[in-house]
């Protein structure tokens, strides 16, 4: 680690990816119950190719509404993490910001 001041944005950035994980599978969990697991599969591959996560996004609002039984409102609030991950290039200028380093795709 070069220095101490960028170690909170790496914690901070390995907090994210953990959240990111777990989203993804909930979103899962929600296709599988909401549509069934050959849509949740179908809107992974799409995700991929598209590079446009909209599966984090349904998926999480089908696991809320599905799974926990949640009004409208809550399963709003709880699809709204994904808006962090919904593109490659808000998620990349989100991390450069918190580093301090150009982050390049994979």
């Amino acid at each position: 680690m070069p220095s101490f001041r960028q170690f909170p944005g790496l914690v901070v950035a390995v907090v994210l990816c953990g959240v990111g994980v777990i989203q993804l599978v909930v979103a899962w969990t929600g296709w599988s119950l909401g549509l069934g697991w050959q849509w949740g599969l179908i809107a992974a591959v799409l995700s991929l190719v598209a590079r446009f996560n909209g599966y984090a996004l349904v998926g999480t609002f089908f696991f809320a509404q599905q799974y926990l039984h949640w009004p409208l409102p809550q399963c709003l609030a709880l699809t709204a993490v994904g808006l962090l991950f919904l593109t490659p290039g808000i998620f990349r200028e989100i991390m450069s910001a918190m580093t301090g380093q150009d982050i390049r795709p994979l």
